[in-house]
């Protein structure tokens, strides 16, 4: 589900970096960026995160 909302946006900013993590495969990201609940989309501007969407709720909005 996640996959096709990403794909969609992708096209639409194309400046933009996407990437996609495995919570299970990158515990050391899990645990870096404190990600308590998936999904989970982190915003990254300069290096640093500045927000993100957590869970499916968000998806929407």
């Amino acid at each position: 589900m996640m996959d096709k909302h990403l794909k969609a946006l992708a096209p639409l900013h194309v400046d933009t970096k996407f990437i996609k993590l495995d919570a299970e495969n990158a515990p050391f990201f899990v645990t870096k960026l404190a990600v308590k609940t998936l999904p989970c989309v982190v915003l990254f501007k300069n290096g640093i995160a500045f927000d993100r969407l957590i869970g499916f709720q968000d998806l929407g909005s």
